[in-house]
Parts: structure tokens; C-alpha cells; sequence
């Protein structure tokens, strides 16, 4: 190798050995100042990832130094798993990139599911909130109290893989509980099922968050036309005296010890994190931000605006609570995957799709739902997971306008979209 070309290969080593020494110089308000952070979610723009997303990231953004602008990037799939090992495996280890991640992600491997993370490695940032999950019925479906439900067979929808909430809580009570839950699986989200409850095609759901109830079914509260069975969380609380703890119906010790587990993923209810090994100055940064943010009152009252619940946790303790989880004795785990793993007592559900020909969308597609017309009558559909092209090309939500025109196969009105192919 000629000379001078050595020499232009040692001088271009040392500029990217200096460049990168003075990057790692840059204190935490160096570095955010001016830049971009990226806020993935692991769901569609709906439901209770993303409003805490949202809400959380309004706020976090000025208490990080530098005040960078915070950009939110819905990433569905799989419960969160997509989200999940494209932060860990694609995501910049820098700080610039950080995401709510579904409570169920450190469970998963535990439980003999192949994911391609390792869930203690993430740089855990805080969680917003300590979960409780909850069993709903209609006041169609012929049980009203856990007691009952003991007794005669319920149908509950499910929504998601095997290790969603709601399939995972309703299996595991009728292992561990004596419940006699008939998990009907398919649909194809959570709000899909509280229509199909409208509809009397199931008659309840199991592992809906508390606080997405709050949020999004309140009327149904107040109305008794939906009503709370058991209570599935660490300790009970206040908003449910008189409904049944999940732990208390445990059919011996033994299976207590396994419930336990299987609901301790609620301690860190809706946690936020970033990839693995970003700077340890970065991440201290990132984790008083959060502090800082869950103590503003302007987020206090924000959050109780929204009938959002903050009852927050710091990153170092859900950093711990992971450790905990992971360390759990291998004879638990095996019998925590068994016992919501059902063989019996499970079914798909026969989804009635409705194919719409030729109608104009009414409104540009926002919110993650598209607005159109069926039979003459104003309709939406919501679109996670549905297969969107125009012009024979794939395309995305943001594509969808009004006055185009598409045929749409959804499930009925504010339900969900399998397919909107538009001209």
C-alpha cells in the first residue's frame, strides 16, 4: 500500500476516534439539545399504550435536558414483540430512541416463548402506572360474579397471541382458579371484543386494564351495562372494594405462588424503556426526566384530566423487578406456562366481515380509524393490522383521504378494518 494512502487511513481512524470520543464528552444537555427523540409504541394510535405514550411523552420531553422534540412512531404487532425487538436489535444505543413497552414482554421468555430480546438488558426508564387487569361481563351474559362464573361457562373474546392479557388471565383462571371460562380467540383487538359483548356474541373479556376501562367504557360503568368480575393485580385497590382478588381464589398455596408470578408483570403496569447499554449519563438523565415528570403537577393533573392512573414506579426499581422476575425457580415458570397454555376450553371465533364496495371515504383517516358510508349510513373502522393499498401499491394510514374511493371489509361500525383497497 502506497504511503500516503497508509497515511489517509491512519488520519481518517484518528478523525472517527476523535469524533466519537467527543460525542461520549457531550454531557446529556449537549447531546438532546436540538435533537429528535423517537417514542415507539407497540400498538396503534388507540388504547392504553399509546394515550400513556402520548401523555407521558407531552410532559417528559421538557424535563429531559436539552428539551429535545419528542416524535411518537406506533409500531403494532404481536402484543408489542415487533416494538420490542426492533428497539433492542435496530434502535440507536444512544438515547435518542426510547418506547413504552407492554408489561407481558418480560414474561414471554420465561414462559418458553422464543423472542429475539433479553428482557433485563433493556435500560429501563420508569413505568407510569402499577396495573390492575380485570374480567368484565355484559349485563346480557348469564354470570354476574366471579362465584358464578366458577359454576357455569362463560364466554370471554380474546384478542392478540397466546400471550396477550386477555387470552393469558382468562387461562390461567381456569387453571389456577377454578373458572370456567371458554376463551373464544381471534378478534382482532380489544375494542373488536367489547363490540362483540354489544353484539351477545361473547359474553365478557379477561385482561383489560383497569384504567382503559376508565378511560374508554365509562358510561358502561355507570350504566351497569358492563360489570367487573375479579380484580387481577399485586394488591387490590380502592376503585374495587367488593370485587374478588384474582390471589384469593387460588385453589391451594402452590398455585397462589404460581399466580403470583404470572400477575407480578402488573408491578411495572405500563413501563417505558430505551435499548441496552446506551450511556450510563444518558440513562440517569432519562430516569430523573421521568421522575421529574410523574411529580409535575401540570402531568398530575393532566393524567387525572384523562382519568389516566399515575401510581408510577422509578427505573431503578423496575430495573430490580425485572431481575426478580427473571430469577424466578424454573419450577414455577414451567407451571405458570402450563397453567396459561389451555389444550381445552378454547375456540376461534367466527368473524362476520362485511364487504363494502366502492364507497367513498368521508374524512382522511386519523386517530387510527378510517370514516366512510355503508348502505347510506356514516361508518368507521379501525385499522390496526389491516391490510391497506391504493392504487395497487401498499400504502399507509396517513394515504387514506377524503373522497377516495375503496372497498373496505370490516367487522361494523367503530370496529375493525381487515382490508381498505382504494383506487
Amino acid at each position: 500500500m502506497p504511503k500516503t494512502t497508509v497515511k489517509r487511513a491512519i488520519y481518517a481512524a484518528i478523525g472517527l476516534a476523535l469524533c466519537g470520543a467527543a460525542a461520549e464528552a457531550q454531557t446529556p444537555e449537549q447531546f438532546y439539545k436540538g435533537r429528535q427523540v423517537d417514542m415507539f409504541i407497540g400498538s396503534e394510535p388507540s388504547g392504553g399504550y399509546d394515550a400513556y405514550a402520548r401523555i407521558v411523552g407531552q410532559f417528559y420531553a421538557r424535563h429531559i435536558p436539552g428539551n429535545p422534540t419528542m416524535v411518537y412512531r406506533n409500531m403494532p404487532g404481536a402484543s408489542g414483540l415487533v416494538m420490542a425487538a426492533s428497539l433492542y436489535n435496530k434502535a440507536p444505543r444512544d438515547g435518542s430512541a426510547v418506547a413504552i413497552l407492554h408489561n407481558t414482554i418480560v414474561i414471554e421468555p420465561l414462559m418458553g416463548r422464543k423472542v429475539a430480546f433479553e428482557p433485563e438488558k433493556f435500560s429501563w426508564i420508569g413505568s407510569a402506572n402499577q396495573l390492575t387487569s380485570i374480567c368484565i361481563v355484559s349485563d346480557k351474559s348469564p354470570v354476574q360474579t366471579m362465584k358464578e362464573a366458577q359454576q357455569k361457562q362463560v364466554l370471554i373474546g380474546a384478542s392478540g397471541s397466546t400471550s396477550s392479557s386477555t387470552y393469558m388471565v382468562g387461562a390461567f383462571l381456569n387453571t389456577l382458579a377454578d373458572a370456567k371460562f371458554k376463551i373464544i380467540r381471534g378478534y382482532p383487538s380489544v375494542p373488536s371484543v367489547m363490540l362483540a359483548m354489544e353484539r351477545g356474541e361473547v359474553d365478557g373479556l379477561c385482561g383489560i386494564g383497569w384504567d382503559t376501562v376508565l378511560t374508554t367504557a365509562q358510561q358502561k360503568l355507570d350504566d351497569k351495562s358492563i360489570r367487573v368480575l375479579v380484580q387481577v393485580n399485586v394488591e387490590p385497590i380502592d376503585d374495587l372494594k367488593g370485587v374478588a382478588a384474582a390471589v384469593d381464589l387460588a385453589k391451594s398455596p402452590a398455585d397462589r405462588e404460581v399466580m403470583d408470578f404470572l400477575i407480578s408483570r402488573q408491578y411495572i403496569g405500563r413501563p417505558f424503556g430505551a435499548p441496552p447499554d446506551i450511556p450510563k449519563d444518558r440513562l440517569a438523565a432519562l430516569r430523573k426526566a421521568f421522575d421529574d415528570t410523574m411529580t409535575d403537577p401540570a402531568f398530575v393533573a393532566e393524567a387525572k384530566r384523562l382519568q389516566l392512573e399515575a401510581n408510577w414506579i422509578p427505573g431503578d426499581k423496575v430495573q430490580a423487578h425485572v431481575a426478580k422476575m427473571i430469577a424466578t425457580p424454573q419450577a414455577i415458570q414451567d407451571r405458570a406456562n402450563e397453567a396459561s397454555l389451555l389444550k381445552d376450553g378454547v375456540v376461534q371465533a367466527t368473524l362476520k366481515w362485511i364487504t363494502v364496495k366502492d364507497t367513498k371515504l368521508t374524512a382522511d383517516a386519523k386517530g387510527g380509524s378510517v370514516a366512510f358510508t355503508d348502505g347510506g349510513k356514516a361508518v368507521s373502522a379501525a385499522l390496526e393490522g389491516a391490510k391497506i393499498t391504493l392504487a395497487g401499491e401498499e400504502a399507509k394510514t396517513s394515504d387514506l383521504k377524503a373522497g377516495l374511493t375503496c372497498d373496505v371489509v370490516y367487522l361494523g361500525n367503530k370496529d375493525a378494518a381487515q382490508s381498505v383497497t382504494c383506487r
